[in-house]
């Protein structure tokens, strides 16, 4: 009975490392170019903040920037409980700036709060951290591709810290790989692209029919999920940036991942059933993403059954476990060089194993509650 479940768990790790490789090869292809709209739409543009006055200037001045009607967008600081000038410093710049110092903690909690208050008057939502930098046609694009018919949209993520430690370089080969493997390929494919938590636009009436953004620890994946089982796709825009920070100390991302780690737990655990009962292709590719380890993570654990496989256990022989890790590790190079990442990056390649190692520690972390991750600045 030990060597049926033994084949079984082993062709599952195989069957699932050969899907995620294969539904990657969609997002080698470019995205079709989206048609120049009217330009017309507007746009409530917020931005949740605590504690944010090394970076919050920076942002604004990006958005005052825009290449879009200035009469046509409003930007909202939402200063969440913040103790130092980040309400004092967005005022200086004359946006609007709303002040929370009561009720639950999170992003996810703090939009609603603040769209319960102010509700959208024919305008689409757009959502940045305080850390993000963006470029000028930032909505300018997210008009284009609402005139396009798509509601829900979520810009290419990239990072602004790249060099700054060993583990900011390991995130943004991360996010640049997946952001085509698995990003692009599931919007070139016609299937839902995630939301990233910034650099996301939503339209007003796709808001109302999620329900607003909800108390989970990963409010983005949630509303994601819930925009899907709703009949609105999350839509990748693979040609429009924003950067923002990523931790470069361990015991930060360490505490990012365990926080990110429970609240996608818990929309797994929410919208598992449902999304099976669908019954779509791209309902069950959406619940292995929810549920299943990240691709370094599968090569991490063909690492350990091929070492497994060595000691003698009654596993498949350990070249077959080797050549599964090898290909897990090395598939998104290719895609890596062909969003022509330079190379000095590409040699700290190897870097990438910190992070299932980092996510490995974080999911024994206690801390329930919800962690703000801290920024520097000075990108």
């Amino acid at each position: 009975m030990i060597d049926v479940l033994l084949t079984a768990a082993q062709i599952m790790v195989v069957a699932l490392a050969a899907y995620n490789l294969a539904t990657a090869v969609p997002g080698w292809r470019q995205p079709p170019a989206v048609a120049t709209g009217r330009r017309e739409r507007r746009f409530r543009v917020v931005v949740p903040a605590h504690n944010e006055e090394r970076v919050i200037g920076s942002l604004l001045e990006d958005l005052e920037r825009q290449a879009y009607p200035r009469s046509l967008y409003r930007v909202s600081v939402l200063a969440d409980n913040s103790t130092d000038q980040t309400a004092r410093i967005a005022r200086r710049t004359g946006v609007e700036v709303v002040e929370r110092s009561t009720g639950p903690a999170g992003k996810g909690p703090a939009l609603d709060w603040l769209l319960a208050r102010q509700p959208l008057v024919d305008e689409a939502l757009v959502v940045l951290d305080a850390d993000n930098r963006v470029p000028e046609n930032l909505l300018a694009v997210f008009a284009d591709q609402l005139d396009a018919g798509h509601d829900a949209l979520q810009a290419y993520l990239d990072v602004s810290n790249p060099d700054r430690s060993l583990l900011t370089t390991a995130s943004a080969l991360s996010y640049w790989s997946s952001n085509r493997m698995v990003q692009l390929a599931r919007t070139n494919l016609g299937w839902p692209a995630d939301l990233g938590g910034t650099g996301m636009c939503i339209g007003q009436a796709a808001v109302e029919a999620a329900g607003g953004f909800g108390g989970s620890l990963a409010e983005d994946q949630a509303m994601g999920v819930t925009l899907f089982e709703q009949g609105i796709p999350v839509v990748w825009i693979h040609d429009l940036r924003i950067r923002d920070e990523k931790p470069a100390r361990p015991s930060v991302a360490i505490r990012q991942k365990a926080r990110w780690a429970r609240g996608r737990r818990t929309v797994a655990r929410q919208h598992t059933t449902r999304l099976l009962r669908m019954r779509t292709p791209a309902a069950f590719d959406l619940v292995l993403r929810l549920n299943q380890p990240s691709r370094m993570g599968m090569a991490l654990l063909a690492v350990v059954l091929a070492g497994g496989a060595a000691a003698g256990l009654p596993l498949w022989r350990w070249q077959v476990w080797s050549v599964v890790a090898g290909i897990q590790f090395l598939a998104p190079l290719p895609f890596l060089v062909r969003d022509g990442v330079p190379s000095k990056y590409l040699v700290r390649y190897p870097a990438m194993v910190l992070l299932p190692l980092l996510k490995g520690v974080a999911r024994l972390t206690r801390d329930r509650g919800w962690y703000h991750t801290p920024h520097q600045g000075g990108s």
